[in-house]
């Protein structure tokens, strides 16, 4: 992998300048942002606690504790950083003299109109039983190049943590260096990474208080900042950890566990608010972390009632008291390996990912099917941004995107061990990336049916992962979700005609021939 160096001689005049105004000034970071030899006036650069912003001639200077160990540009609009790999190189390495020198080098990007691919939880560990090297090679490379290949226009992707699995470094010896090299299958194309639970490094022995701050260096060494902005067009993107890493804790049964809390630390939320003042109220924020912040407590009258999920007391408020102005805040999450869309206000939204890994790729084998627990096939999200607005869509890995929106279950024809109701005249149609702009129309000889909202789990996720997890009290065992829709039907074998629409005027149609027979490898 070749490395590109941003730290750039300046003619010694310049440097002596440099060095005398940031010693009148206490400045112990100095540097320039440029574009084809030209300064860029405007640019924020940041040290993880404090932001600076370049001025005319394209300088800047920072009195930094360097407790991070880098500075990072939140790359302006129009502009792109060359990457070094899969990596973009929007941060440049702190040497530690006295005086550092950062310098950013940037290329002009006609980037109003884009592609973005949002991948979480790839979970490579390199595990002979499961497969899973073997699996992304055969069901996520081939997609995605494939999927990059007929995309138009302008391409970006981002992840959202758990790119590995922290148990697995040492005794698989497979990390975050061996997954860099995996990825360097698919095309060149720069991927923001975030960064998840499983990102930390498990190996040491520390205090409670000390495992996150060092847990997380090798993250910083290998992959880059742990959270930082960046500008794609008119759309400001922020990047957050909200894992504090706890380090292991050894179970009755003699086996370790990973313990961790979910929040923001004091550190990044006094980053974010300087970030943020740096960002128009009207600008389109989208804020990407591993673990949600909502989740669903029940449904009332079909819409969703939501929780807040971090596990701090007030952890969530006082990051929704950053967000508070903006007129329109994404919040794009991973870590529970399921979709789920949230609406929290006409102001903000969650859009909760499921995992390119679903259950992890445990699921492997005749009779099984790489599918998350609450019955959506592993995949990935796609956003297309157009100045301010923003469409999503989901895509499912080795199908078409037409065909993998939704799957209908007879239920008289699901045995009863997996959810099966025999005689009801239920059908039950899992929209697998349903928020609620969505409408599901049911017609049974030209009748419209009634369509009901409920929380249930998948029928085929329960018999396909059957003996391979519990039913119950693992991480991967069936897990109810709030994306499935029930009709009753007048006759057991009259077709239904169902159409699934969007909310950006896309829709999908199937007729669903009765009694629809259910099968580990059905449709």
């Amino acid at each position: 992998m070749k490395h590109i160096v941003f730290l750039k001689k300046l003619p010694a005049l310049c440097l002596l300048l440099a060095l005398r105004t940031a010693t009148a000034q206490e400045f112990n970071v100095v540097g320039t942002v440029r574009c084809d030899g030209k300064p860029v006036a405007g640019a924020v650069v940041s040290d993880g606690e404090r932001t600076a912003v370049t001025d005319a001639a394209g300088t800047y200077g920072l009195r930094s504790s360097k407790r991070c160990g880098y500075v990072f540009l939140s790359v302006p609009s129009g502009y792109e950083v060359e990457a070094d790999g899969v990596i973009p190189r929007h941060f440049v390495p702190l040497a530690g003299e006295a005086v550092d020198r950062a310098d950013f080098e940037l290329v002009r990007a006609e980037n109003d109109r884009y592609t973005l691919f949002v991948l979480n939880d790839i979970h490579l560990t390199n595990t002979v039983a499961q497969q899973d090297i073997r699996q992304f090679r055969e069901k996520f490379v081939p997609d995605f190049r494939e999927t990059l290949r007929t995309t138009p226009g302008k391409q970006y992707a981002l992840t959202l943590g758990d790119m590995t699995t922290d148990s697995r470094w040492y005794r698989n010896r497979f990390g975050l260096p061996e997954y860099l090299k995996e990825m360097e299958r698919i095309p060149s194309i720069a991927i923001y990474h975030g960064m998840g639970n499983h990102d930390n490094d498990p190996k040491g022995n520390h205090r409670p208080e000390a495992w996150d701050s060092t847990a997380v260096k090798t993250y910083r060494r290998v992959i880059g900042p742990n959270y930082y902005s960046f500008n794609l067009g008119k759309v400001h993107y922020v990047m957050l950890d909200n894992i504090v890493y706890l380090g292991p804790r050894k179970l009755e049964n003699g086996k370790t566990r990973w313990d961790f809390r979910v929040c923001i630390d004091e550190t990044q939320l006094g980053w974010l608010e300087q970030d943020l003042s740096h960002v128009k109220k009207s600008t389109p924020l989208v804020v990407c972390m591993h673990a949600p912040l909502f989740g669903c407590k029940a449904l009332k009258n079909g819409r969703a009632q939501l929780k807040q999920k971090f596990t701090e007391e007030g952890a969530a408020d006082e990051l929704l008291a950053k967000l508070a102005g903006f007129r329109k805040v994404c919040l794009l999450t991973g870590h529970t390996h399921v979709n789920r869309h949230y609406v929290h206000s006409k102001h903000l939204r969650e859009h909760n990912n499921v995992a390119v890994a679903a259950s992890s790729w445990k699921l492997y084998g005749e009779g099984r099917r790489h599918m998350a627990k609450d019955g959506t096939p592993g995949g990935y999200a796609i956003y297309r941004v157009d100045g301010k607005k923003i469409s999503w869509s989901y895509k499912a890995l080795g199908q078409p995107v037409d065909s993998c929106q939704f799957r209908v279950y007879d239920m008289n024809a699901v045995p009863e061990q997996y959810g099966g109701k025999p005689g009801s005249n239920e059908v039950w149609i899992n929209v697998f990336n349903y928020d609620p702009a969505w409408k599901i129309t049911v017609r049974e000889n030209g009748r419209k049916l009634p369509v009901e909202r409920i929380a249930g789990y998948d029928p085929l996720y329960r018999c396909i992962s059957q003996g391979e997890v519990p039913e119950t009290g693992n991480a991967f065992s069936p897990a109810q979700t709030e994306h499935l829709f029930r009709v009753v039907a007048a006759e057991a074998g009259t077709p239904l005609e169902i159409v699934v629409r969007d909310g950006f005027s896309h829709s999908w149609r199937q007729t669903v021939v009765r009694p629809k027979p259910f099968s580990w490898d059905m449709r």
